[in-house]
C-alpha cells in the first residue's frame, strides 16, 4: 500500500529572505505565485530541507540563514498515512545542524533521509544534461539513498575511505618508491564498498531506464528513441587489480584514478549524444522524464507518494509541455505537489481544466497570502 504524505503546515524563521512566515495547507496541489525575487523558491527549498536535510541550491547551511541573523529554523507538520509527524530543522552559525522528529533529535542526519521522499524540478536541472559526470552521479545517489539506508551508509563510508586514500597519496608525494602496504587497508574498503555500490547502481539503472523510456514516449509524443547508458570502471575488470596497477599513477596524480566515484550516466537520443545533437525542446522533455521516473521509482521503493516540488515551470517549458506534465501527474495520482509561477492565473487555470483540486498563495515581499 502506498502512503500519502501531506504537509499540513510549514513555518520558517530567519530562513533566507523570510524573517518569519507560517502557511497552512489543505489541498493536494499548492500554487505559490508571485514575481521573481519575492521568495517562492525559498519556500520550496525549505520543504526540500525537511526532506533531504539540506538545501537544494546552497550546500553551505550557514548561508541559508537570513542576512544579519545567527540562526534559522524550519518546521513542518505532516500527515503520513493517518499519522501526524513533526519535523524540525535548526541551524545556528558555528554549531552542528539539528534535526528533530517528534521532538526527538536524530543522532545522524542520514537516519532521516528517505523518511519524507521528495523530487524537485527547477530550471537549474538542465545541469543534469549539460554539466559533468559528478552531477549525474549525485542524481543516482540521491535517488537510491532515499529508499536504501544501506546504500547511503555504504556511500558515506566509501567516500570517507576514498578521501583517506587520496590524503595518503598526497603525503607520499610524486617521487620515491611507494609502499603498497600503506594503501592496502584503504584499497580493501574501496573494493568491498565499491562493488556493493556498483551492484546497487546496476539494479537502479534497470528499474529506472524502463520507467524513463515509457514516460519520455508519453510526454514527447515523438518517434525518437531515448537512451541511458551506465558507464563504470568496474565493467572494465577487477577493481582490486585496477587499484594495484594504478598505484604509481595515482601517486603522481595525488588521487585515486579508478573506482565507482568515476561512474557516469550518459544520455542519447536515437544513438547520438543528447547534449550535442538534441534540440532544446528534446532536452527539456528528456529532463522532465528523468525527474518523473525518479518520482515513480521512489514511490515504488519507499511505498510513499513523494512530495513534488515544481519551480518556475514556464521558465523552461512551453504551455503544452507544462499541461502534459500536469496531466501525467493527475493520471498517475501523484501525491502533494507544490508549484511556483510568476503569473497569478495560468497554473490555476490549467489545474481547473484538468479538474485538479488546488489552493493559491500569493508570495510578495517574503510573505504569503492565501487567495
Amino acid at each position: 500500500m502506498i502512503q500519502d504524505i501531506q504537509l499540513k503546515r510549514l513555518a520558517v524563521f530567519q530562513f533566507k529572505s523570510y524573517a518569519e512566515a507560517a502557511l497552512d495547507f489543505s489541498e493536494r496541489v499548492v500554487c505559490l505565485l508571485g514575481q521573481n525575487g519575492e521568495g517562492k523558491t525559498n519556500l520550496l527549498d525549505s520543504i526540500h530541507y525537511l526532506s533531504a536535510c539540506k538545501s537544494y541550491f546552497n550546500a553551505i547551511d550557514s548561508q541559508n540563514i537570513q542576512h544579519g541573523a545567527n540562526e534559522c529554523a524550519i518546521t513542518g507538520e505532516f500527515e503520513i498515512g493517518e499519522l501526524p509527524e513533526l519535523v524540525v530543522c535548526a541551524i545556528r552559525k558555528g554549531q552542528k545542524k539539528v534535526f528533530k522528529r517528534n521532538h526527538k533529535d536524530y543522532e545522524r542526519l542520514a537516519d532521516h533521509v528517505g523518511f519524507i521522499p521528495s523530487v524537485i524540478i527547477t530550471p537549474y536541472d538542465i545541469e543534469l544534461i549539460l554539466e559533468g559526470s559528478e552531477v549525474r552521479r549525485k542524481f543516482i545517489d540521491s535517488t537510491i539513498s532515499q529508499h536504501s539506508r544501506r546504500y547511503l551508509d555504504e556511500l558515506i563510508t566509501y567516500n570517507h575511505a576514498l578521501q583517506q586514500r587520496n590524503n595518503l597519496l598526497k603525503q607520499l608525494g610524486p617521487k620515491g618508491p611507494i609502499d603498497g602496504a600503506l594503501l592496502e587497508p584503504w584499497d580493501a574498503q574501496l573494493v568491498h564498498l565499491g562493488s556493493a555500490i556498483h551492484q546497487a547502481r546496476q539494479l537502479f539503472m534497470q528499474q529506472f531506464t524502463e520507467l524513463f523510456t515509457a514516460i519520455y514516449s508519453k510526454l514527447s509524443q515523438s518517434r525518437e528513441t531515448p537512451g541511458i547508458i551506465y558507464e563504470s570502471d568496474l565493467f572494465k575488470g577487477d577493481f582490486e587489480q585496477m587499484l594495484i596497477k594504478n598505484r604509481e599513477r595515482d601517486r603522481f596524480l595525488e588521487r585515486t584514478s579508478a573506482g565507482t566515484h568515476r561512474d557516469e550516466m550518459s544520455f542519447t537520443l536515437d544513438g547520438f549524444p543528447l547534449k550535442k545533437f538534441a534540440s532544446q525542446g528534446q532536452q527539456k522533455s528528456f529532463l522532465i522524464a528523468l525527474k518523473l521516473a525518479q518520482y515513480l521509482l521512489l514511490r515504488d521503493n519507499c511505498r510513499k507518494n513523494p512530495i513534488l516540488l515544481l519551480d518556475d515551470l514556464f521558465d523552461k517549458l512551453d504551455s503544452m509541455r507544462v499541461k502534459n506534465l500536469l496531466a501525467w501527474l493527475n493520471e498517475n495520482r501523484a501525491g502533494q505537489i507544490f508549484i511556483t509561477d510568476t503569473d497569478l492565473h495560468r497554473i490555476p487555470q490549467l489545474l481547473s481544466e484538468l479538474i485538479m483540486d488546488h489552493e493559491v498563495w500569493e508570495i510578495k515581499g517574503a510573505s504569503a497570502t492565501k487567495i
